[in-house]
């Protein structure tokens, strides 16, 4: 009966001994008991050798969590790295894109800006494929001379600028005149600056309003900025120079179809540090009529 009440106690003490729970004492007791009894041994036997599957079984249970979880984690990782290509694509494809191209072109075009207190510039109007008129600015210090010559009207016109006076003189099938004004000393930069503003909401504008592409323009890189109104039927085009930020076309379209298409443009050519005294001579006013307002 002893026995019996033995293994009994035994037998709810062995997961603790397998556990390494129980005490020294208790140990002693315990592996007495086995030692002579072969029930409880093998009961122990048993134990223990399923104890090894029971974890095997857990451990794979844990592992093929930890692979679950990591797969989650990795496809959640590619999924943002997906949503922030995305975002860079679409930002640098579209209006990022632009802004940094108007960005680049205005840092070069500021450069150039630097050296306009000598510059000449001139600009041929095209109405159609036909040379409407010709300006010509020559700009060196505080002086500017402007050349206006219009081969249908047959006439020219070149005026002076000074800090207080303007003198025009003007050529015509009706004679020679002169004109002298006074005038406030407000010298205009003789750099069109059409696309360049310091504020980003300005270039964010700039840059959804217009289309860039590129183009060889007289043998020369340029981005092509083109704005379409197709309510107005109208469509511009302006030429900037990659390497300076400069205008050298600008095209006007109307008229949407072959009938009704309509086009003109103004080509720019500059040339810097070549303007001297002697282009900004006057011609001889004596052969000039004074007209007086």
């Amino acid at each position: 009966m002893k026995e019996k009440k033995d293994c009994k106690i035994v037998q709810d003490l062995l997961p603790s001994y397998i556990d390494k729970l129980t005490s020294k004492e208790t140990n002693t007791y315990i592996e007495e008991h086995i030692n002579n009894c072969k029930e409880c041994k093998g009961i122990l036997d048993t134990m223990q050798k399923d104890i090894p599957e029971e974890n095997k079984k857990i451990e794979k249970k844990k592992i093929k969590y930890i692979k679950k979880y990591n797969h989650k984690l990795r496809m959640l990782k590619i999924s943002l790295l997906s949503i922030v290509a995305i975002i860079v694509i679409v930002f640098v494809a579209f209006p990022g894109r632009k802004m940094m191209i108007i960005a680049e072109l205005q840092d070069n075009f500021k450069e150039y800006e630097q050296k306009s207190d000598n510059v000449y510039i001139k600009f041929s109007y095209y109405d159609s494929s036909s040379l409407s008129a010709t300006h010509e600015y020559y700009y060196k210090g505080d002086k500017i001379k402007y050349i206006m010559t219009s081969p249908e009207q047959n006439s020219k016109v070149t005026q002076y600028l000074y800090p207080d006076e303007s003198k025009s003189f003007v050529e015509g099938p009706e004679g020679k005149t002169l004109t002298i004004e006074s005038r406030d000393n407000i010298q205009a930069t003789p750099l069109i600056n059409i696309l360049y503003y310091d504020s980003l909401k300005e270039s964010f504008r700039i840059s959804m309003e217009y289309k860039i592409t590129t183009e060889i323009f007289n043998g020369k890189e340029c981005y092509i900025f083109t704005r379409t109104n197709k309510e107005a039927g109208s469509e511009v085009q302006l030429y900037v120079e990659k390497d300076t930020g400069l205008i050298l076309q600008i095209k006007q379209k109307t008229g949407m179809n072959e009938q009704t298409q309509h086009t003109s443009s103004m080509i720019y050519e500059y040339s810097f540090g070549i303007v001297t005294d002697e282009d900004m001579q006057e011609p001889d006013a004596a052969a000039y009529e004074i007209v007086n307002y």
